[in-house]
């Protein structure tokens, strides 16, 4: 089969703007804002921010404990992350914003708002609210810290609070045209950024990446339709990519076989990603698996290179069901390159599906019966230990699900259903720190993310309702990287942050 090759994008418009006498700005990474610690110790009136001790106020106030969770003033804490703190004495009420996020809590009340939603402050003690001490506001720290995304340790014996905040940093990567659509990002074993993203304007795929140390575009040759994309890096730092032409037919590009990398067509005709995802991971051998739905003959699809050519097959076919049989499908590989997918089955009664190879056939189960339209753009992520992670949407209840089988038993929870609207989830997983879970996705609230600590669901704000529709996340070793669409101006947005 004949190779077609890339375009370096960067080379290209250079040497048309020389010729004008004009330059072009290469993306690049901004500024990385600095993480900040500070601590503090239950009955002392300083505390150290990023080693440095200064009074908590000039009033010595110190942090104490009532029904057994810390209570500090948070005015000095928040300035030292660089937040505000507003005090409206009228309504008793105490507003702190950090970045994107406001949460307003009131004295003597149990539950606050975060970005509009209510939430409670602590479940389990209702008696834990904000109090006056000696004419000082003392409001809970740890629900404070974790719901503006900040890391909250507490040392029993020392009776020391450390509170780690790393501020998400964002860059505009592409504004040219309308860009930005259907992203997707990989992070490869060397900390360095793939992302995948349509460009309308020029009927594009186009291919990012920060290997060489610096940003560099890529346009992949050929026709790029705007339906989804899907990245995956390999053990060696090379980008795996599946996308749809114009003409429906079903593409595969890659520059693991040659620098300028090569394009194959899998199946003609096919238009996968007219119906949710489709989606691509790669093995420890270095081997591609990708799932699909035909939209043309209506079947569920799946086709690797693990024998070292292609091989497409049959999930689900058509001609066994009167519905659309299964659509918006995520997939990854485990330790033994097994194969797990999750998907969106549409017929009745409208459900999560999971399956996998594991016996060396297909065989799942049901995770959860959602009703219509309820999974799509599922995410599925596989741990350390390999087992399995999903993000859905149940629409019939507006609310973001997540569903694992670390108990050795499926498990479904609710993570949002304050936001409203939930559009595109993604998840990722932080193998190195535990599995804890990642997510971010769209939302009426913002463009969200959340986390999973302590049992809990932290949310925080990342941008604003009109980003995000589009997004995708990546989970290195030492840092969290999302690239997502700002819909309004059409612009393809990066962000990262530290673990």
């Amino acid at each position: 089969m004949k190779s077609k090759y890339w375009l370096n994008v960067r080379v290209a418009i250079l040497i048309v703007l020389a010729q004008l006498g004009s330059t072009i700005l290469i993306p690049s990474s901004a500024t990385a804002q600095s993480s900040t610690t500070i601590e503090l110790w239950i009955g002392n009136s300083s505390m150290s921010v990023n080693g440095i001790q200064k009074p908590i106020d000039a009033q010595g106030t110190k942090p104490i404990l009532y029904e057994g969770r810390t209570l500090l003033p948070i005015r000095a804490v928040m300035e030292a992350f660089g937040g505000k703190v507003a005090w409206e004495s009228s309504a008793s009420k105490i507003t702190v914003t950090l970045e994107k996020n406001s949460l307003s809590l009131w004295i003597g009340k149990p539950q606050a708002s975060l970005n509009g939603a209510t939430l409670n402050i602590d479940s389990a003690n209702p008696k834990v609210v904000p109090i006056l001490v000696n004419g000082r506001t003392m409001v809970p720290l740890r629900f404070v810290g974790e719901s503006l995304g900040i890391d909250v340790q507490y040392d029993d014996a020392t009776r020391k609070i450390t509170l780690l905040y790393s501020p998400w940093n964002f860059d505009i990567m592409d504004s040219i045209g309308s860009v930005g659509y259907n992203t997707s990002i990989a992070v490869d074993p060397n900390e360095k950024v793939h992302i995948s993203y349509i460009d309308m304007t020029n009927g594009k795929l186009k291919y990012m990446t920060n290997t060489s140390g610096s940003w560099v575009t890529w346009e992949v040759i050929g026709s790029a339709g705007n339906y989804a994309t899907s990245i995956a890096a390999d053990a060696d730092g090379h980008c795996h990519i599946v996308y749809s032409d114009t003409n429906g037919d079903l593409k595969y590009t890659t520059n693991a076989t040659c620098d300028n990398g090569s394009v194959t067509t899998i199946e003609t005709g096919v238009w996968a990603g007219l119906l949710g995802n489709m989606d691509i991971a790669v093995d420890s051998n270095g081997k591609v698996h990708i799932v699909y739905h035909d939209a043309n003959a209506m079947n569920f699809m799946y086709t690797t290179n693990a024998s070292g050519t292609w091989s497409t097959s049959k999930i689900i076919d058509k001609k066994t069901t009167d519905s659309l049989p299964a659509y918006s499908a995520s997939i990854g590989a485990d330790s033994n390159n097994k194969v797990h997918i999750c998907y969106y089955d549409d017929a009745a009664p409208d459900s999560i599906k999971y399956v996998n190879n594991i016996s060396g056939s297909w065989s799942g189960t049901t995770i959860d019966t959602i009703g219509l339209a309820g999974g799509w753009s599922t995410s599925l992520a596989v741990d350390s230990n390999d087992k399995i992670h999903i993000s859905y949407y149940n629409w019939g209840n507006d609310e973001l699900k997540y569903a694992s089988n670390t108990s050795g038993t499926w498990q479904t929870e609710v993570v949002d259903n304050c936001s409203g609207n939930v559009s595109n989830a993604s998840l990722a997983i932080d193998r190195t720190n535990g599995n804890q879970v990642h997510m971010v996705y769209g939302s009426a609230s913002g463009f969200m993310y959340a986390r999973k600590s302590a049992g809990t669901w932290r949310i925080s704000k990342i941008d604003e309702s009109w980003t995000g529709s589009s997004n995708s996340i990546a989970v290195g070793t030492n840092s969290i990287h999302v690239s997502y669409q700002d819909v309004f101006k059409s612009d393809l947005k990066y962000a990262w942050k530290p673990l």
